[in-house]
This record gives C-alpha cells, structure tokens and sequence, in this order.
C-alpha cells in the first residue's frame, strides 16, 4: 500500500518550498491525490516525492552547425 504525504510535508522531506513541490505537481513531474477526509488537502505519494531526491543524469548540450568541438 502507497504511502501518502501533504504537500507540506513533502517539502520539508526534500529540503525545498511548498512552491517548489506545487510547481512540480503542475508540471506533472508528481501525481497528487485528494485527502478522502479533506477535499481541501492534496497529498503526493511519498515514493514519488523520494525519486526527487535521487541524482539524475545530466545531459550534455548538443553540439550544432557551426559549434566548435573541443
């Protein structure tokens, strides 16, 4: 069974603002679920709000025409 956090909650979980997590659940990057027993409430799975704390690979930037390669 999932195990659910308030988007306060997450926050201090992840060392960020309650904005941040907002922002990341409008994107879409976190799934967020109504509280069964406050409408009010937005809860996000704690796995989910985990993964953000996890290193992610970093992309180097494409090189294009006219770039010089080093």
């Amino acid at each position: 069974m999932d195990t659910f956090v308030t988007m306060s909650e997450a926050s201090r979980r992840v060392g960020s603002s309650r904005n941040s997590i907002r922002r990341r659940v409008n994107r879409g990057e976190i799934p967020v679920f109504a509280d069964p027993l406050d409408d009010r409430r937005r809860l996000v799975r704690v796995a989910d709000v985990d993964r953000l704390r996890e290193p992610r690979p970093i992309r180097p930037a494409p090189i294009g025409p006219g770039d010089a390669a080093a």
